[in-house]
């Protein structure tokens, strides 16, 4: 039993990170495809905003704000559950891809909003993946360019969200 206590509040913005197991080998390009197409099952089936994120090898990154009564660790759970049953098919194996534990914060104010949305874009500069976040197509980077054709080629168009006033001051 999980010893973690976390937030049961709702109508709050979380930021996400879940990890590969440690014995894995890492994500592929085709898997990262899988991952996404199941946080759009789960975001269809739960109702959840997907606010930005970043697929890495060994974990991954999502900013994630669920409608009460959905709880974070409910809309994690979902979305773990759903891309093991893919990746096992496409890996042929069995059991948990996922570590146990997940990682959450909720996100205070606006200025952390923006931290972690920039945190996550850096994240395969900093791992020496490419060198401008542009170039990594696992990430919800381009969803905020300028033209319209580059929103349009993201592989999952994120929710844009007007902060609530509590978020803003």
């Amino acid at each position: 039993m999980s010893r973690v206590h976390r937030l049961r509040a709702a109508d709050r913005i979380f930021f996400v990170t879940v990890n590969l197991r440690r014995s894995l080998t890492p994500l592929t390009a085709a898997e990262y495809a899988l991952i996404l197409e199941s946080i759009e099952e789960s975001r269809l089936r739960l109702g959840f905003l997907l606010c930005g994120y970043v697929l890495m090898p060994d974990h991954w990154h999502a900013l994630f704000w669920p409608h009460y009564p959905l709880s974070v660790s409910r809309l994690v759970q979902d979305i773990k559950y759903v891309s093991s049953r893919r990746l096992n098919r496409q890996r042929g194996t069995k059991g948990s891809l996922w570590q146990h534990q997940f990682w959450d914060r909720f996100v205070r104010h606006a200025k952390e909003f923006n931290d972690r949305l920039t945190y996550m874009h850096l994240n395969p500069v900093r791992r020496g993946l490419v060198e401008r976040p542009e170039e990594w197509r696992w990430s919800s980077y381009q969803n905020f360019s300028l033209e319209e054709a580059v929103r349009a080629a993201c592989p999952v168009q994120i929710d844009c969200v007007l902060l609530p006033e509590s978020y803003r001051g």
